[in-house]
Order: C-alpha cells, then structure tokens, then sequence
C-alpha cells in the first residue's frame, strides 16, 4: 500500500470528523441561543383588576328600621318576597353580594339571634386560616356589634358582621364573593369592600319605623233609654 495515499486518506477521514464535530458544535450552540431567548412559562392566572378611586357614598333610601351609608358602586335589592327589611347590597362591578338580615328582637331572644350568627361566621374556619374577631360599641348611637373578618385564601366569605341596640333591633351582614376563592389575587377588591363595610358600619343608625295597625270597623252603639 502506498503511504502517502494511506496519510491522504487518514488525513482526509479526520478532516472529515473535525468538519462534522464543528458543524455539531455550531447547531447545538444555536439550539441553545434560541432556547436561551424564546423559553416558553406558561403565565400565572391574572390579578383581578380594579380601579380604585375615592369612594362616593350614598345614603339608604326607603322604610327601614335601619340606615346606613354604602359606595355608590353597588345598588340595593329590597327582596320584596323575602322576610321584611332584608335586603342584598350588590356590586355588579365586583361581583360581590352583601346580604343583610333583619329580625325584630321581641320576636326571639337575643342570645339566641347573636348566637346564630356567630356559629354561621365560624363556619368559615373549615376555609380560612384564621377568623379575627373585633368588636363594635357605641352608646351615643346604641350600636352593639362583633366584626368577623375571614383570613386566608379559600373562604368565600371574607367579612361578617352583626349590630343591635340590645332591646329590639338585630341586624347581620354577611359579605360574599361570587369567585372562584383565591383571595390572594382577590386582595384589591376584598381590602376595597371592607373599606365600605366599616364604613357602613360606622354611619349606622336605627330608625324608628311609625307601626301601623288597622283596626276593623267600630259598630254603631245603640243606648235604649
């Protein structure tokens, strides 16, 4: 066999093998800059956005035992086929309902009313991480009361409420999101609605509802003298 073929043709094969490792070496780093530059994360779900402006707020219209001031962004459902006096606060932009509940005191005990309505804001517990628990007192304005907010990212329902003049009113409020909970990126919006639930809280009174009762006609009386 010749040499100087056998030198030509190894030289030429390693020629060959240095040619493809460098074509490999120069695909692979590429590769690598294209992924390096276009790597696809798929994006976390959205933050619920809102604009959070300064408040305007209304006053409660209409013939209730109560009143109270709330932001002009939600609307009263008076629940005419519901019992009387209770009504829905919405926010339409929220997507957020706060239910009210009035019951007359005399027709129930107390206890029994508060008692209630602590057990329905501790049914949040199974959801929540914790259940602050602060309490409402106002003698100028005979407001009695206990505050529940809900901690934690599951729990629908983030803030309750109740209030009573200890005598013959009891009112509830009871603050409900129609989200899917994960109130982390709900914070925005729950920090806003309990911005407006103090101040509800803070501007109520009770009224005093005039009573009417109708009596059937009286008979003609006839005195035989």
């Amino acid at each position: 066999m010749n040499k100087n073929f056998f030198c030509y043709s190894h030289c030429s094969q390693v020629g060959k093998r240095v040619g493809q490792f460098m074509v490999v070496c120069v695909l692979f780093s590429m590769l690598c800059f294209a992924c390096e530059r276009e790597v696809y994360m798929p994006k976390p779900r959205g933050y619920f956005r809102i604009d959070i402006q300064d408040t305007t707020y209304q006053e409660l219209k209409g013939t209730y035992p109560y009143a109270f001031e709330y932001s002009h962004k939600a609307f009263v459902d008076p629940l005419e086929n519901r019992e009387q006096y209770w009504i829905n606060l919405i926010y339409p932009e929220l997507d957020a309902v706060l239910f009210i509940t009035y019951k007359d005191v005399g027709n129930t005990t107390l206890d029994d009313l508060i008692n209630d309505a602590r057990t329905m804001a501790l049914k949040q517990i199974v959801k929540a991480d914790d259940i602050i628990e602060s309490y409402i007192l106002d003698s100028a304005s005979n407001l009695y009361g206990r505050i529940y907010e809900t901690v934690g990212n599951d729990a629908a329902c983030p803030f309750q409420f109740w209030v009573t003049d200890r005598e013959d009113h009891f009112l509830r409020g009871s603050l409900y999101l129609n989200h899917v909970p994960q109130n982390d990126s709900l914070a925005p919006v729950i920090n806003y609605l309990k911005k407006d639930m103090l101040h509800l809280i803070r501007t109520f009174k009770w009224n005093e509802v005039d009573i009417i009762i109708e009596y059937p006609p009286t008979a003609s009386l006839h005195i035989c003298g």
